[in-house]
């Protein structure tokens, strides 16, 4: 595996409303069976849910169970990996909870570094929701994961990473629908949605580990 693209959206509230943020990733070296079976469900959709037929993006969050179970289904019958973390809001530490900038780049390591330790990963692509970056922040996160991974871990990988708006990528749109699946069985503990991806999941992280989800009954799935 030479070349890996990864491509992350996230679900969850970082305000006052929910308990736990989820950042997922879709990834793989030849996505492009995935953007295939992606561009012909949304436009399954568009003709089977009039809301949905002048839509630029068919967002998770705005679907109901059979678009979320028919697009899941879909994006789980592909190669890829899924990668996600979730964090538990209530045991985050305040400085992370007060800059949403730097805990998505905190996050977003968990997730990165552990890819770039494979032997034969030459080059990362990163794939990011423009509208998860604050403006003016894009750079910081690039020179942070390059500095963590490059300089710190001292893996020779060549990372690009990209901002793009969801609407104009149908990857980062199925990012979008994993990670309200994962969110979903966290937050609510149904996991109906989880498990039609679990298969796929490769890589799942719990921060912070020591206390994630205590005192809170949680149907956790395991992959």
């Amino acid at each position: 595996m030479i070349k890996v693209i990864l491509n992350f959206d996230e679900s969850g509230n970082l305000g006052t409303q929910g308990r736990y943020f989820t950042i997922a990733c879709v990834a793989g070296s030849n996505l492009r069976p995935l953007e295939n079976v992606m561009n012909r469900s949304i436009v399954n959709v568009k003709k089977q849910f009039e809301r949905f037929s002048e839509s630029r993006e068919i967002k998770a969050s705005d679907s109901n169970q059979i678009i979320k179970d028919y697009i899941l289904r879909k994006i789980a019958s592909k190669d890829i990996e899924i990668k996600y973390i979730v964090a538990d809001l209530q045991y985050v530490k305040p400085e992370l909870l007060k800059d949403e900038n730097l805990l998505y780049n905190f996050m977003l390591k968990f997730l990165i570094v552990p890819m770039c330790k494979r032997k034969n990963l030459k080059e990362l692509t990163i794939n990011l929701d423009k509208r998860s970056i604050k403006v003016g922040s894009e750079n910081s996160f690039e020179d942070y994961i390059k500095i963590k991974v490059n300089y710190e871990c001292g893996f020779p990988v060549k990372i690009k990473v990209n901002y793009i708006e969801s609407q104009n990528s149908v990857l980062i749109q199925a990012a979008d629908f994993v990670a309200n699946a994962i969110n979903t069985n966290y937050e609510y503990g149904y996991d109906y949605y989880y498990n039609l991806i679990k298969p796929r999941i490769e890589h799942a992280v719990r921060f912070p580990y020591q206390h994630f989800g205590t005192d809170k009954v949680l149907k956790i799935s395991q992959f």
